[in-house]
């Protein structure tokens, strides 16, 4: 089969990867449409590193090609999107309800082979049904459940009225329609996007170089806001989460892979703030909003491209003015 393989050093496209082995539980999908994510850019910058060679992508929709033999759930034929987090389903963190924190975890796309190719291999676990989603529209359904988990980790309380999003990329977007189908008001800050931000329901948007401190302390009366969201994984953005945060307020955390930043932890501790970070969350929630229109993910789309372009579509993923590039494999 066709699949664009990390060697390394760099992505190479080959036509005659071998499909993969199904065992009784495995379902092997036909890729429609895979995102291409931060995560996937990081590893090509070699900023995060992973055993190789592999085939990357985890952001996935496609259609079942083949069941194994004690697959019950799904059939070929079937739309579906997966999960990316592959968990043991028998230690202490599967047993009690947290699968992403499995002692075993591996993840599609990094520890086994992802949806940059015509076929990917998933557990029948894993699998969602996304209906009549367009596969496109689909691909956003793991960031839309990343989005969720946000507040599935530090759930927005009655007097939690003001949200500041520090990042206006695919999540920020994500997070802020999140947080208007919760009636909130957001305030987002940003370099660029904050025409779309706007667009898509944020109350209030900010030019990172407009002095966004003096601006949501004017918002919120000098008192700040009750969460901020640090959504761009820059060293810098911790800094001002700090400056934009209430006393006793909260900072959500969705930034990863390797970045490392001083933090004032005096302020923490006498303001007495709340961190906390977030990762993958609940699918079943985020095929609902996506498939009643409560949130917008065309916009996002800033391009697509065949597999057979990969080198193209990955530079179209490296520019700022872009937002989500799909592939079609």
């Amino acid at each position: 089969m066709l699949a664009a393989v990390y060697d390394g050093k760099d992505l190479v496209l080959k036509e005659d990867v071998s499909l993969p082995k199904l065992k009784e539980s495995d379902v092997l999908i036909k890729v429609k449409a895979a995102g291409i994510c931060g995560t996937d850019l990081s590893i090509l910058k070699r900023t995060y590193q992973i055993p190789v060679p592999r085939i990357l992508g985890h952001e996935l929709s496609g259609v079942v090609s083949e069941v194994g033999k004690k697959v019950t759930q799904v059939q070929v034929g079937d739309r579906v999107t997966s999960e990316i987090n592959l968990s043991c389903g028998n230690c202490y963190f599967c047993k009690s309800g947290q699968r992403t924190q499995c002692l075993s975890v591996k993840a599609i796309g990094i520890y086994e082979d992802g949806a940059f190719a015509k076929y990917i291999k998933v557990p029948e676990s894993n699998l969602h049904k996304i209906f009549d989603i367009p596969f496109e529209e689909a691909t956003f359904i793991e960031p839309i459940a990343a989005a969720l988990q946000t507040f599935e980790m530090a759930p927005l309380q009655q007097n939690d009225n003001t949200v500041v999003i520090i990042g206006a990329g695919k999540l920020g977007l994500l997070i802020l329609q999140v947080i208007k189908n919760r009636g909130r008001k957001a305030i987002v800050v940003d370099k660029s996007h904050l025409e779309l931000a706007k667009e898509l329901g944020a109350d209030v948007i900010i030019p990172l170089e407009k002095d966004p401190v003096k601006k949501v302390m004017e918002e919120t009366k000098n008192i700040g806001a009750d969460i901020v969201v640090e959504a761009t994984g820059t060293p810098d953005s911790m800094d001002l989460a700090l400056s934009l945060v209430r006393n006793r307020g909260t900072i959500n955390l969705k930034s990863t892979h390797g970045i490392r930043t001083m933090t004032d932890l005096t302020q923490i501790v006498v303001r007495e703030l709340k961190l906390q970070g977030s990762r993958c969350g609940p699918f079943t929630p985020a095929i609902e909003m996506l498939k009643e229109g409560k949130i917008q993910v065309k916009p996002l789309i800033s391009a697509t491209f065949p597999l057979t372009q990969i080198k193209e579509a990955i530079d179209a993923a490296t520019k700022s003015e872009n937002i989500k590039i799909i592939l079609f494999p």
